[in-house]
Formats: structure tokens, C-alpha cells, sequence
């Protein structure tokens, strides 16, 4: 999903490149610029701290600054109104490059003859401002993300689609939301392969000793028990919720305090072919503004970020039923879209974050078809053995 913001192209005119010092990974606090430097494949002087060291140019190194720079600023004059009581003649909240490189930028340069450096070539009579002073793309996502919850939860659940039916005046239709997190899932490669080798555990909660003796006790239920919502299925709709891991899948299971369900059964299925799984566990790292090739992903990594925070948390049981809505409708367009050609989705546990959990798209019927159930694997335990 490429954000490109207002003013990308950098007016390199403004800016003295013509720099020949080399600069060592010593004398800036960035992680982007001390991997970048200490991957360097040339090795020289260090012209701040004379030491020999992985170095690149200062003249690259001024460029980079400029891309984060033009990232996060942009010119009032091109985008602001006169406002002739102000300061600066512009409206809003404009700066010069001292106040902008010194205070916003929160560049940490150590050296001071470098920090001089830097400042001295990049120094111009400019105004600069925010671009994101009236919210960010990040935000405007979010923002986008709430309305269609309000949405699919208070006015349409099923209807919600309908163009301009919804529409805020500032956001658009909620439905765009959507349409963004498919394209981000396929821009990032969000996706994981399940080999039929690969266990996919399955627990339940039952009354009696013998409740649970075959594959058919303990994969997705019959549609006539569905009769609860879950976090990525209505009522009424039957998936394969598990885990790559026995213990997780026991951890989100088994209620210790419901005393009616005093046993468990745990056992795992392998898949009897590949399943393509949308996987939100795995999101890329969020990129520096100085990479010039990956910033452009930072506002929709972000969002991402708060979105797979938000339909993983826990939710409340006495509002289940209408807090599981959102979760339920995204499962649905993600397993019916064909740009993604999803089997089901491996997401964040609500109990604990470096956790996994699965949903596969299968029923009862397509769990005895497409999935071999472990009847060895199958053990019967008792809940208070937990506590």
C-alpha cells in the first residue's frame, strides 16, 4: 500500500551535497543510519573520529537526511494561505531551519564538527511545516477503521457496502477499509503456508469423561451448534479454531472456573494438502524515514499495527455479541475474496501477544474431509488438574 505524501520529490536545489568527509557508524544515535554504515563495504578514516571503520560519505549521508526530512516537512508556501498577522505570513504552524533541524528533526548527531557539518550544508532560508499537522494517513485509516465498526455494529451488518449509503464526508465509504487491508496483505506478503506435516491442535471443553472419542467430537462443529459468537464467527457459522501449539490452544480453551465442563479433550489434525493462511502475526518492522525505498509503507504498517491490536483484544462476554461484529465481517471478506485466496487466518492471542491462534475456513463437513484427525494424539484431561 505506497502512501506517497505531498512534496515527495525533494527540491535538492535547496541543499550543498558537495561533501567529501567520511562518517563512521560512532557519531549518530539512528538505527537505520548505524545498520546502513556498519554495512558499508568500504573501509577508511573516520574524518570526525580518525578511526578506521566502516564509512560511507558524508555527501550520501546528507542525501538520506533530506529524504526524512522531506518525509515528515513540506513548504507553507505551497500548500499554506497568507496570514499577514503571522509571523511568518502563513497560517498555521511554519518554522525555519534552525528551529526545524535542531528541535524537530530529533536527529541525534554525538559529534560536533559533524553536527556543524550537516547543518552548515543544509542550512537554507526556507519555511518548513508538518505535513501531517491536520492528521496523518495512519490516523485517517484508524479514523476510517472506527467508522466502519460503528457501522457494521449500530446501522447495516449486512448492507454496508452500498456506496455513499455510509459515507462520512471526510473518510469515505466505510467498505474502503477493507479494500486497504486486502491490498496491504498482498503488498506485504501476508501469508503463510500450512504443510501437511504441520499439527494443528484442537481443544474442547466438555461434561462427560467419554464426550470425546473421534475426529468428529472435536473438529468444527455441526451448524445446528454454533449457537455462540466467536471472535471470527457468527452464530450459526461453523470454523476450525485451533493452534500450532498444544499448550495455547489449551490456554484459550479450557475455562478453570466453570465448574458444569470439569474435563477437556486436546489432539491434533494435519491438513492432507498445503493451506494458505493470511498470517497477522508477521507484519514487517516499521521503516526509518531516511529510507528512501521503504517509507512510503510506514503510515500503513502502522495502522496495521492498531488494527490487528484492536480485533486480538479481549473482549468482554456480556458484549461478545456485538463486539465480535467487525472481527466477523473482516474473517468474512478475507475468506470469500479472490484476490486473496485465503484457507484462514492466523492471529495474535488475546491472552498473550507472542501467541498464535488459527481459524481455518472449514466447517464440520470440510474438517472430516480436508483434515486427518491424530487418534492417537487424542487425550482426555481433567480441568482442575490446571489450577
Amino acid at each position: 500500500m505506497k502512501t506517497r505524501k505531498f512534496g515527495d520529490d525533494v527540491d535538492y536545489n535547496l541543499y550543498n551535497f558537495d561533501a567529501a568527509e567520511r562518517v563512521c557508524s560512532s557519531h549518530i544515535n539512528d538505527e537505520f543510519f548505524k545498520k546502513l554504515i556498519k554495512g558499508s563495504t568500504t573501509t577508511a578514516k573516520c574524518d570526525y573520529c580518525k578511526k578506521v571503520k566502516p564509512v560511507i560519505e558524508l555527501s550520501e549521508l546528507l542525501r538520506l537526511i533530506v529524504i526524512g526530512i522531506d518525509y515528515l516537512f513540506e513548504d507553507p508556501t505551497n500548500f499554506k494561505y497568507l496570514d499577514k498577522e503571522s509571523e511568518t505570513y502563513f497560517d498555521g504552524d511554519n518554522f525555519y531551519f534552525e528551529e526545524m533541524f535542531s528541535e524537530r528533526l530529533n536527529l541525534q548527531i554525538t559529534d560536533k564538527d559533524l553536527y556543524n557539518d550537516i547543518y552548515n550544508h543544509l542550512f537554507n532560508d526556507s519555511l518548513y511545516y508538518w505535513k501531517d499537522e491536520y492528521g496523518s494517513h495512519t490516523e485517517y485509516l484508524f479514523d476510517l477503521w472506527k467508522i466502519f465498526k460503528e457501522t457494521v455494529k449500530h446501522k447495516a451488518r449486512y448492507v454496508f457496502y452500498y456506496e455513499d449509503t455510509f459515507r462520512d464526508f471526510r473518510l469515505g465509504d466505510p467498505i474502503n477499509i477493507l479494500h486497504d487491508v486486502q491490498k496491504a496483505i498482498n503488498d506485504f506478503n501476508l501469508f503463510r503456508i500450512i504443510v501437511p506435516s504441520d499439527k494443528l491442535y484442537r481443544c474442547r471443553q466438555h461434561k462427560e469423561l467419554a464426550e470425546v472419542k473421534e475426529a468428529k467430537d472435536i473438529c468444527s462443529p455441526p451448524d445446528c451448534y454454533c449457537k455462540t459468537n466467536n471472535r471470527m464467527s457468527a452464530i450459526g457459522i461453523s470454523m476450525f479454531y485451533g493452534s500450532l501449539k498444544e499448550e495455547v490452544c489449551i490456554n484459550e480453551v479450557v475455562n478453570t472456573s466453570d465448574t458444569t465442563m470439569p474435563f477437556y479433550s486436546i489432539g491434533y489434525f494435519k491438513s492432507n494438502k498445503e493451506l494458505k493462511l493470511v498470517d497477522l502475526t508477521k507484519l514487517p518492522t516499521v521503516p526509518s524515514i531516511y529510507d528512501e525505498k521503504e517509507n512510503q509503507y510506514i503510515d500503513t504498517i502502522l495502522f496495521l499495527k492498531e488494527f490487528i491490536e484492536d480485533i486480538s483484544k479481549p473482549v468482554n462476554v456480556s458484549d461478545s455479541a456485538i463486539e465480535y461484529v467487525p472481527t466477523q465481517v473482516v474473517t468474512e471478506y478475507i475468506k470469500f475474496n479472490p484476490a486473496l485466496k485465503a484457507d484462514g487466518i492466523i492471529y495474535p492471542s488475546s491472552k498473550a501477544k507472542s501467541l498464535e491462534n488459527i481459524v481455518l475456513f472449514k466447517d464440520n463437513a470440510e474438517c472430516l474431509r480436508d483434515l486427518d484427525f491424530s487418534l492417537p494424539s487424542l487425550r482426555v484431561m481433567k480441568v482442575r488438574q490446571l489450577k
